[in-house]
Parts: C-alpha cells; sequence; structure tokens
C-alpha cells in the first residue's frame, strides 16, 4: 500500500546505453503495446468522457471490445504474486526482486499501470530479466567503439530527438486556462465523489492475519494490533490510511473498503499483491475534487487528446516552411 515503490556504471557507457534504447524501444513497446492496447483505451474512457460530457465514439468501444475478446483468446494462467520483496528472478549473480519490477512499472504511462497486476507483472519481470540478459552479454562484448554501435546509437538519436521535441511542443499546448476548462468540465459531470477513510493491518501470512482478525472479534484494540504486526509503514499511526479514493487503492482492497460500513473491520482477511489485509473503515464523506489532486489525471488526459492536433499542426506548418511538393512519377 504505502511501500516506496522506486547504478554506478562506468567503462562500457556507451554499449549500456545502445542495450537500454534499443531493449527499452523497440523491445518494451512492442512487447508492451499488444498486450497493454486495450487496457490503456480502457483507462482513458471514464477521464475522457467526464473531461469532455461527451461518450467515446462507437469505433473506439467496438476497439476496445475486440481487444478485450483478444486478450480473453490469449490469456494465461494466473500468476500468483508473493507478499514481501523475495527474489524472483536471477541473470548471473544479480538478484531481480520484487520491488524492481515495480519500479519499472513506476516508468511506465499510468494507464500501463492500471493493468490487472496478475497480467502486469510477469510481463514487467521478463522484460528485466531480457534487458539483464543482453546487457550482461553486450557488456562483455567491449563494443563501445564498433561502428554499427556507432551507427545505431546514430540513428536511436535520430528517432528519439522528434519524439521528444514533440511531446515538449503538446506539454507547451496544455496550459493550465485549457487545465482549468477540462476541471470545470469534470467538477460538472461529478460535483461530488465519496472518499473513505480507513486504517489496515498489512501480513505476509494468512495464518497470521486470521488470528489477528480472532483477536479483534475476541475484544483487541485494532490500533494495537497495527502497530505490533503491520509490515506498513502506517503502522507507527495505528495503520492509519487517510481519506482515499476507490481508484487510489488496489481494486481488491478499494472494492473491501468501499463495501463496508463505518467503525466495521474485515471479517475475513483481503488478499492483494501485497500480502493480506484487515480493514477498518473510519469514516466516509462526499466532496468535489480539488483541481490538484487530479491534476495529473486530467493533464494525462487532455494530452493524449491534443497529440493527434500537436502533430498534424506541426507537420502543415513544416511543409509551409520547406515548400513541400508533390511530385508525380
Amino acid at each position: 500500500m504505502t511501500h516506496n515503490i522506486r547504478a554506478k556504471e562506468s567503462g562500457n557507457a556507451v554499449i549500456i546505453v545502445l542495450v537500454a534504447l534499443v531493449v527499452i524501444a523497440i523491445g518494451a513497446m512492442a512487447y508492451f503495446s499488444g498486450h497493454l492496447a486495450s487496457a490503456d483505451r480502457a483507462e482513458n474512457t471514464e477521464v475522457a468522457e467526464a473531461t469532455t460530457g461527451e461518450p467515446v465514439d462507437s469505433a473506439d468501444e467496438a476497439y476496445m471490445a475486440d481487444a478485450q475478446d483478444a486478450d480473453a483468446q490469449n490469456a494465461q494462467p494466473e500468476t500468483e504474486i508473493k507478499p514481501g520483496n523475495p527474489v524472483v528472478a536471477k541473470v548471473g549473480d544479480k538478484e531481480i526482486k520484487r520491488l524492481d519490477v515495480f519500479q519499472f512499472m513506476q516508468t511506465m504511462p499510468a494507464q500501463t499501470r492500471q493493468m490487472p497486476m496478475d497480467q502486469l507483472f510477469p510481463l514487467v519481470q521478463n522484460q528485466i530479466v531480457n534487458m539483464s540478459l543482453v546487457k550482461e552479454q553486450a557488456t562483455k562484448a567491449n563494443l563501445d567503439n564498433d561502428p554499427l554501435v556507432k551507427q545505431q546509437l546514430e540513428a536511436a538519436k535520430a528517432n528519439i530527438v522528434p519524439v521528444v521535441y514533440l511531446q515538449r511542443e503538446v506539454e507547451k499546448a496544455i496550459t493550465e486556462d485549457r487545465l482549468k476548462e477540462a476541471y470545470d468540465q469534470y467538477v460538472a459531470n461529478f460535483p461530488e465523489v465519496e472518499e473513505v477513510k480507513a486504517a489496515h493491518i498489512l501480513v505476509d501470512d494468512k495464518k497470521l492475519a486470521d488470528d489477528l482478525v480472532k483477536q479483534l472479534d475476541d475484544g483487541a484494540d485494532f490500533a494495537a494490533l497495527a502497530k505490533e504486526y503491520s509490515k506498513d509503514s502506517t503502522a507507527k499511526d495505528g495503520g492509519e490510511l487517510g481519506y482515499f479514493l476507490k481508484n487510489d487503492v488496489v481494486p481488491e482492497f478499494g472494492d473491501a473498503a468501499y463495501s463496508q460500513e463505518i467503525g466495521v473491520y474485515s471479517a475475513e482477511p483481503v488478499k492483494s499483491e501485497f500480502g493480506y489485509h484487515i480493514i477498518k473503515v473510519i469514516n466516509r464523506k462526499k466532496e468535489t475534487q480539488p483541481l490538484e489532486k487530479i491534476r495529473e489525471k486530467l493533464t494525462a488526459t487532455a494530452q493524449i487528446k491534443k497529440q493527434a492536433e500537436v502533430y498534424e499542426n506541426f507537420l502543415k506548418n513544416l511543409k509551409e516552411t520547406y515548400e513541400f511538393k508533390e511530385v508525380e512519377f
């Protein structure tokens, strides 16, 4: 829940940079694009409708439906995500731990991180392993000054620079006034949203979680048990998390917290990728979300909508600047 999900290299810096560019730009993009496209669109649909006040285009709905059907047909067996920070893979002497996977996830788009954890985790884990394998071999090859390496670096740079330039242009187009307009539309569609204030006790072991529930049934103090047993950083505060929206937390936790009554704790421990939670709902409230709380989400949605417009105008201006003409042949 509140764990921080966050290299000194020398000698072969050039080849390592190349590996990162090639593997991330080609491997990660190609690997994730097919698996994650439907998740990206699903995440954007709710906010896009909220900020525009218009339903998602039927073609987009059809696309999402087709993507979901394809995902269902290609579904893999469910992966169990163990709690704690165990070693999930080894590449030579290097250990890849669970939090390494979560750190990589933090570099991914917000929409992608909304993908179900049992699907996203193995994809990211596999990508880290692949990158580590290639990096290990490439470092041993000592190809820093290889002509092909230099050529590929220049080619990668030629592709990356325009992309970053366009990204900066999109960012500049999202002014504070535009963001305020998007926020006003959001508030018009969602004048109030419910927030829940809760506390939790987080442990790795199901047996321990069941025992803690029994102790609560026998009259034990929730805050005292949280301070003694919870592995979460909120333990020192008796497990209190403050107020949160349902989508601010992992689905299992959100579903449980929003379905419980005030003053009630989980009769059955709630399992998530972090471990087993015993949740106690302290209070509920409804209020208009302040701009700063949803700024990041509104900005991301506005940028997605603005990308096509910026790119189209950018190309139009370039063609006029450089006197572009089509040549018949």
